[in-house]
């Protein structure tokens, strides 16, 4: 049986830079009573100058309406709200516009899936609207647009031309016997969950599934535990990437790749830029990586959630995923540059600015999901313009936003155990773990408290390696 989640509520205070309202590119314009954008303005604070419900009427909420969208499936989306109509997305992609007084439908566009079986599953995070547009990522990795005032659909783009034939093959772990009883999934290609960000007409949309590869899920010991059959040869994964989009016609403007090139192997570090061990083998990767030089081409690093923008500075930051295969990294050897990092980028030309990497060669599942947020912190007795992200480690990461320099880290909000250690075949447990700490859900940020809000998770994960009999014709590991 899987080991219930402790959920918290962790608190980083950022004192003492006093608030400063509408000074900086990451204050919100005129908020008033409407939520445009899933971070509620492009630096993702999720703060609202609302004070119509406080701490002395909370309590005396009641139920105002319900609307049954018909999707039986998780909801992970963040409804936004412009000019008193509510915009919701479900799952599988339906999006509904609601009286946000009273939940009486006002329109609902329902949306035709290509293909059935996707990498993450039917959730999406959410719709973004921008002037008469409502704009939607897919999972079926398209990027559409809606009218605002009736639903109808402007226009609907693919969002992975080139790679539509990627994907995994599930067929060589289906008759092993070791495996009979788990959970055993795959990519069958590129999905898109993450809600949209709209910026001087650019739609901003990352992909998602580019990290799964292989996957083999188990429980044990009451703990849940991850294990990934990896098949000799490598190849098994595809290649993460942010797109940007003209928002009036659906044009591609620039795409950028999270996986590099050239280069990819990195500085082959012993630890994490922070000071932690990583306990690599770092002369067997060496030793390694002329085999498997070229396998940047499907080496992960998915981009799950909502870039921040500073428009002053003309710059967008975005966190991205976990290496690919995702735990069995004998066919990556290096750093895995630029898996795992928080990366800024330039908004005009997709150019990368900067990229800071929290693990270099991930084999936890540690993904820079939870959406990047903007604020002014003091720094060597003068106010800087910062970027801060709450990671799956358990810290909440400070970095300067011009240069990428990390000002602090913060205390753990989840004490780390075996943070890094590799997998035994009893079996090692790891806190935060895969499932740990802040995954994808979104911190809140108050300006006159100078306070960070962040919902943390405790799950330890078990982490252990099995060798199983060969398929025929396949070697495993």
């Amino acid at each position: 049986m899987r080991t219930p989640a402790v959920i918290s509520l962790a608190l980083v205070a950022l004192l003492p830079v006093p608030a400063q309202p509408g000074t900086t590119a990451a204050s919100p314009a005129t908020l008033a009573a409407d939520w445009a954008l899933y971070g509620g303005d492009h630096g993702n604070r999720r703060f609202s100058p609302l004070d119509q419900i406080d701490n002395r009427n909370v309590s005396r909420l009641k139920l105002a309406w319900r609307h049954a969208t018909g999707r039986k499936a998780t909801f992970e989306a963040s409804p936004v709200v412009v000019d008193g109509i509510m915009y919701l997305s479900t799952p599988y992609n339906d999006v509904l516009a609601l009286d946000a007084a009273s939940g009486e439908t006002v329109w609902r566009y329902h949306h035709e899936l290509r293909g059935g079986d996707y990498c993450c599953g039917p959730a999406n995070r959410g719709v973004a609207v921008a002037g008469d547009r409502v704009y939607e990522a897919t999972i079926d990795a398209r990027l559409i647009a809606l009218d605002r005032g009736t639903g109808e659909l402007i226009w609907d783009v693919p969002i992975t031309d080139a790679e539509a034939g990627a994907g995994e093959d599930l067929r060589p772990l289906l008759g092993i016997e070791e495996l009979k009883g788990a959970v055993k999934t795959g990519n069958t290609g590129y999905s898109a969950n993450m809600a949209p960000q709209v910026v001087d007409g650019k739609v901003l949309v990352g992909i998602t599934g580019a990290g799964y590869g292989l996957h083999v899920e188990f429980e044990e010991h009451g703990e849940p535990v991850l294990s990934v059959g990896g098949l000799g040869g490598g190849g098994h994964g595809l290649r993460g990437f942010l797109v940007a989009y003209d928002a009036a016609s659906g044009r591609e403007l620039w795409r950028w790749y999270s996986v590099p090139e050239q280069g990819w192997e990195g500085q082959w570090r012993a630890q994490t830029p922070y000071g932690v061990p990583l306990n690599r083998d770092l002369a067997a990767e060496r030793a390694a990586f002329a085999r498997y030089r070229d396998t940047w081409r499907y080496g992960g690093g998915s981009v799950w959630t909502t870039p921040a923008v500073d428009r002053e500075l003309g710059l967008i930051y975005l966190g991205t995923g976990n290496p690919a295969p995702q735990m069995d990294d004998s066919t990556r050897p290096g750093d895995n540059l630029h898996t795992v990092s928080l990366v800024a980028l330039e908004l005009a030309t997709g150019r990368l600015r900067w990229a800071y990497q929290q693990v270099p060669h991930d084999r936890w599942g540690y993904d820079v999901a939870s959406p990047p947020v903007l604020f002014e912190v003091e720094h060597g007795g003068r106010k800087v313009k910062a970027v801060g992200q709450a990671s799956k480690l358990g810290w909440f990461f400070i970095h300067d936003r011009e240069t990428g320099e990390l000002l602090r880290r913060s205390e753990p909000f989840i004490r780390p155990e075996n943070l890094f250690a590799r997998p035994t075949s009893e079996g090692v447990r790891v806190v935060p773990g895969t499932l740990g700490a802040c995954s994808w859900s979104p911190v809140a940020y108050h300006p006159g408290l100078q306070a960070v809000y962040i919902d943390g998770i405790y799950q330890p994960s078990l982490f252990f390696s099995r060798r199983l009999k060969p398929a025929p014709g396949r070697p495993w590991s």
